[in-house]
Parts: C-alpha cells; structure tokens; sequence
C-alpha cells in the first residue's frame, strides 16, 4: 500500500509540491472536506478533490502556486442553478485551500505522517494559508485541522485463492493488508502485495490489529469450519473492531456462530459481524468474491469514518 502521504513523501524529494484541500463541503459535493491532491515539480498528480471542472481549475490555481509560492483559494459552485452552472452539477459548495510545501522542511514533516501512519497511529495536522508555514501540527483559529487516521488495517484470515485476490484489491484500495495462514508454503510474497504483512501465528496477527490505531478490519476467507471458529473466537475480544466478515454458506455460518455461542465466547455486534460477509453480486470466481468483500468494506469504511475535522 502506497497512501497520499508516502505519495507526497517522495514528491517532496524531488522539488516542491502544490497541495488541494478540501476544507469546507456543504450540501451533495464529490468529495468532503479532508480531501486532497497534490501537483508535482515534474507536473504529475495525485489524490483528487472530485474530478470535473472543478478539479481542472483547482490544477490551474495550483500550477500557478508551484510557480510564484503565493497560496490560493477557490470556492466550487456545484449546485447547479439553472442558467448559471459553474463547476459542475452535484447540488452543494466547496471551498479549497492551495498551498505550496517546500522539501525543506516539509520532508520531513511528510515523512513523519507516514511513520506514523505505518505504526497504526494517528496524526494532528493543521493547514494554514500562510506562504512561510502552510502545514503544522499546531491548531489555531484560522486553520484546517484534522485528526487524520491511519489507512485502516485488513487481517484476512486465510491465504487460499479469495484470501490472494482480496490482499491485492484492498491494498489497492488503501488498506494496510496483513494475512494470516499456519500454512507456510501458502504465504509465497510473490503472491501478495509487496507491503503486505504475512505471519503464520494467529494471537500475533490478533494482536496486531488490536493496537492498530486506525479502523480495524477483519476477513476470515479460511478453509474449513475449525479455522474459523479459532479466529473468530480470538477477533470477538478485539473491543473497538470495525469489522468482522465470515466467508461461507449460510449452514456454515450458523454453524460457527452457533458453535461460538455455544462455547460462551463472546461475539460482536450486529453492526460489526458481516455473516456471510460480502455484497450480493452472483460472485462466483475467487475475483469475484473479493470484489464483493471488498465493496463491503468500502461502504462500512465510509459509514463508520472516524476522522475528526474543524472546517475554518
């Protein structure tokens, strides 16, 4: 997994960037306030504020802050009034703050977020339209400030087929990927993706996940009922997971939870456990199966977003 940070990080390296927030939305906008894009020295881009003319301009405004330092402001109209359309038609305002970060000392602090952020811990982070000190982690009245999370933490209990094409998708979706199989000759690297964390050991992939700082999720896509009782027994003491998705016809599945009930192991909450996990979309390739897992994630990463951001 690559996030915006580790982007920005390695932009930094190389000249100065351009930074887009997002610090107000109000009514239907494409993005919320948070959302960021960052134009290069060598003209690449990346993130986005929602795309459309919206974004067009906001690249324009941004080139010309690349270029002279000086920190600009652009107010979207996205509702879309007739006879006067301006930057799209989605039903509400935004307002974006751009700025200019220099390598020095901006690197740094960039690099800093990403060590952060690959421990599990969360970061304060104010933006200021200020030429000399855009970025901080010092809140004040006229700033952005945000709690920014860490990219949220996936165990996938299980390196079978769907565990494989699951690991894939959600690291490209962002996520922190660790997988978890005692099956040793089945956590090939070469078969996950590069960052991913693969571990034989189930109490320590748990652990794990337990101190993340982030939104915890979890995905047992195992190979046979006993697996999925042993995880599913060490994930329900995990208080403040996510996500809890359990692969498997609905006979296993109410034999799990029955047999898990039986034991007087506690289980979770109904808007945790996901059971059978996944969107229904007639999946049946191990591809498409994950597809279905991983828009399940997605709606209950959004839904249960645990930013926190003051709007100036």
């Amino acid at each position: 997994m690559k996030n915006f940070f580790s982007e920005l990080a390695d932009a930094l390296r190389h000249g100065p960037v351009a930074l887009a927030t997002v610090v107000a939305a109000r009514g239907s906008t494409p993005r919320v306030a948070g959302a960021r894009q960052f134009l290069a020295a060598n003209g690449e881009f990346h993130g986005t504020i929602g795309g459309g003319a919206t974004e067009a301009q906001v690249l324009d405004l941004a080139r010309a802050t690349l270029a002279d330092g000086l920190p600009r402001t652009f107010e979207a109209d996205l509702r879309g009034r007739p006879g006067a359309i301006r930057d799209g038609i989605c039903g509400g305002t935004m307002s974006v703050w751009i700025v200019r970060l220099l390598p020095d000392p901006h690197l740094a602090f960039a690099e800093e977020i990403v060590a952060s952020h690959n421990a599990g811990e969360c970061v304060s982070l104010s933006l200021r339209l200020d030429a000399r000190a855009p970025l901080s982690d010092a809140a004040s009245a006229d700033a952005f400030t945000e709690i920014v999370e860490p990219p949220p933490r996936l165990l996938i209990v299980g390196a079978g087929h769907i565990g494989r094409s699951l690991a894939r998708l959600a690291d490209s979706l962002d996520f922190a990927v660790a997988v978890q199989d005692e099956r040793v000759d089945w956590l090939e690297p070469r078969e996950f993706p590069t960052n991913c964390t693969l571990q034989t050991d189930l109490a320590a992939s748990v652990e794990a996940l337990r101190a993340w700082g982030g939104a915890q999720f979890a995905a047992l896509v195992t190979r046979g009922f006993a697996l999925d009782v042993a995880a599913l027994n060490a994930l329900s003491t995990i208080p403040d997971l996510t996500y809890l998705g359990l692969l498997g016809s609905r006979a296993r599945v109410t034999t799990v939870l029955a047999t898990q009930r039986e034991s007087g192991a506690p289980l979770p909450g109904k808007d945790v456990l996901h059971a059978p996990l996944g969107v229904e979309i007639d999946a049946e390739t191990p591809e498409e199966i994950a597809v279905s897992i991983a828009a399940e994630l997605i709606r209950v990463r959004r839904r249960k977003s645990g930013h926190r951001r003051k709007n100036p």
